[in-house]
């Protein structure tokens, strides 16, 4: 058990090791009795919080934590300041071991004991008898506790702050300030507007639609129609009248055109019935036998012998171009991936002659003859990886890349450029399948990342296959931030790789099969453990910081997607594995 009396607030703290607690009593002055109940703080199952305890002012506490398993199994050394003066309670002020304040080679990671003066200077002792005393550091700086056996002065970095004379780490600045990347500083100022200020940020003016946006290729296709028998869907874009906020949907229809000329064939056939019963000017009967004689030559239900079925006629030779306009724009919309602009001859503009569908295929099926070459293109795609430090002192000189296997080999970086508070790096991956760790030397805040996927495409053709091969470039970017929070120190990101195959069958008989692939990335990772608020971040102990990143592929399926015609002029049968019968075309189309 350890003791330390605080006479300046009357109170007495009691470390119990065996039990992993601290204890404080509060003593009436008037009585000179402890006043019940005390406070009390665990450090759970385990032995040794409390090993000694100590008071550094009147309102700040220190306690020797050390870690030991029930089986006394030692496993940390920690020394934690709490600031008591919030009604009596707990709160931590600093741990040590932290990020800015790691301890020193000379000393052993096992801690006994530790003194504190009411001049804010703190001694500790190892199990082999090396002593260290950290000294208190004025505003603006911290105690450098990394080498020798006396601290020493160490400005504060870019993000943080200090505005007290004591030995603790400095302060992150609060989110929306920064120090705007300077060191030293005693407090924080407020950022530019609209600028990306995360927790600890070093920079008060880094934009965050320059680094922070995500670029994704992956699409859903459109559903296709209900109707997939295009003699059906040919009659629903004939026969319906759209009534909608849209007048465009009324002038396309060819049922409302119909209607149209129907009127004007009631009017025409209500002005004969006038001039036959009515008129008795020989001008009148010349002007019904004229109109007569026009309608008859356009008569093609009678075949010339009845005028009223000229009128009639002018009804279906509008449903005839109006199908035919249809027809013949439908037909071109396809493939998809080659349509331009909105179908305007019908009401839905997203009108297309595709149907759709997705499977997916085990890798442990060999490809079929004709897709073989898309797959070997795939496979020989070589990957640039992009990552952005957004908001960040580092420089390009504190990073190195490492690929991570048997031993760990140094990868070169190919481009490197630090500017407006960002790091932006890039590196050629030796394969699909690649483990990588890039090492940042220092303590510097991180606010946000991006990382970045680029590939090279091409394009190649079969004659003998009868089909063409297009590898996609690929253009993937996932960027990471949290709000009030800063990167950790070890983030860990996986790359998901997914074969995507897409197949779209030829419009004719005697055109070419497309398969077009591309690589689907997906960033695996939990943005809680990637991201941390100050207390997490002050009880990392590391003097380095590593990202580390895996590029896999998916080890057990591919995606393959085809993209099926709806309106052709000939079926080709030997593709029905793949997809069903032509929807529609010509006649003699099975």
């Amino acid at each position: 058990m350890s003791v330390s009396i605080n006479d300046a607030e009357s109170q007495v703290l009691l470390g119990i090791q065996i039990t992993n607690t601290i204890v404080l009593l509060n003593i009436n002055q008037t009585s000179t009795t402890f006043l019940l109940p005390p406070q009390t703080l665990s450090n759970g199952k385990g032995i040794g919080m409390g090993k000694t305890v100590d008071w550094l002012d009147e309102n700040t506490s220190l306690v020797l934590v050390n870690t030991y398993s029930l089986s006394y199994v030692w496993s940390a050394s920690q020394i934690f300041t709490y600031n008591m003066n919030t009604n009596h309670n707990f709160t931590i002020v600093s741990i040590i071991p932290n990020t800015q304040q790691t301890l020193a080679p000379g000393i052993g990671p096992i801690l006994i004991s530790l003194v504190g003066t009411q001049s804010g200077v703190i001694i500790l002792l190892d199990s082999q008898g090396n002593y260290y005393i950290i000294l208190p550091t004025p505003l603006g700086d911290t105690s450098d506790t990394s080498t020798n056996l006396v601290s020493s002065n160490l400005p504060c970095m870019p993000g943080t702050f200090s505005s007290a004379f004591n030995i603790q780490p400095c302060s992150l600045c609060p989110e929306n300030y920064s120090t705007f990347g300077l060191t030293g500083q005693v407090s924080c100022e407020l950022c530019a507007s609209n600028a990306f200020c995360p927790l600890g940020a070093a920079f008060g003016n880094v934009s965050a639609s320059s680094l922070l946006t995500s670029t994704n290729q992956a699409a859903a296709y459109p559903l296709p129609p209900q109707s997939v028998q295009f003699e059906n869907i040919l009659m629903e874009n004939m026969f319906t009248i759209s009534f909608s906020s849209s007048n465009r949907c009324l002038l396309v229809s060819p049922l409302f055109w119909v209607l149209i000329s129907m009127l004007l064939g009631i009017l025409i056939a209500l002005v004969m019935t006038i001039l036959k019963y009515c008129a008795t000017h020989p001008l009148g009967k010349k002007t019904r036998r004229g109109l007569k004689q026009f309608f008859k030559h356009f008569d093609l239900i009678g075949e010339g012998d009845l005028w009223i079925g000229g009128i009639a006629s002018f009804a279906i030779l509008i449903l005839v171009i109006f199908a035919y306009v249809f027809s013949n724009g439908y037909f071109y919309r396809y493939p998809i991936e080659k349509i331009s602009g909105n179908a305007t001859f019908a009401c839905d503009l997203t009108l297309s002659n595709a149907q759709f569908s997705t499977r997916l295929m085990s890798l442990m099926v060999s490809p079929k003859a004709d897709e073989l070459p898309i797959f070997e293109l795939l496979n020989a795609q070589l990957f640039t990886l992009h990552v952005d430090f957004v908001n960040t002192f580092f420089s390009c000189t504190d990073v190195t890349l490492t690929q991570i296997k048997d031993i760990n080999l140094p990868l070169p970086i190919s481009s490197c450029n630090s500017s407006d508070g960002s790091l932006s790096l890039a590196a050629i991956l030796p394969s699909h399948g690649v483990n990588l760790q890039f090492l940042l030397a220092g303590i510097n805040t991180i606010g946000g990342i991006r990382l970045a996927l680029e590939g090279s495409g091409t394009q190649q053709e079969n004659d003998i296959l009868q089909a063409s091969y297009t590898l996609v470039d690929i253009t993937f970017a996932q960027a990471f931030s949290a709000s009030g929070l800063l990167l950790t120190q070890q983030p860990s990101f996986t790359f998901q790789l997914t074969k995507m195959i897409n197949r779209t069958y030829p419009l004719t008989e005697d055109g070419q099969t497309q398969l077009s692939g591309i690589w689907m990335p997906y960033v695996s990772t939990d943005i809680n453990d990637i991201f941390v608020n100050e207390n997490d971040d002050q009880e990392e102990n590391s003097c380095t910081g590593g990202l580390r990143v895996v590029s896999k592929q998916s080890n057990e399926l591919c995606s393959v997607a085809f993209d099926k015609l709806m309106v052709r002029v000939k079926s080709v049968l030997r593709l029905n594995s793949f997809m069903d019968a032509s929807l529609a075309g010509v006649r003699n189309e099975t």
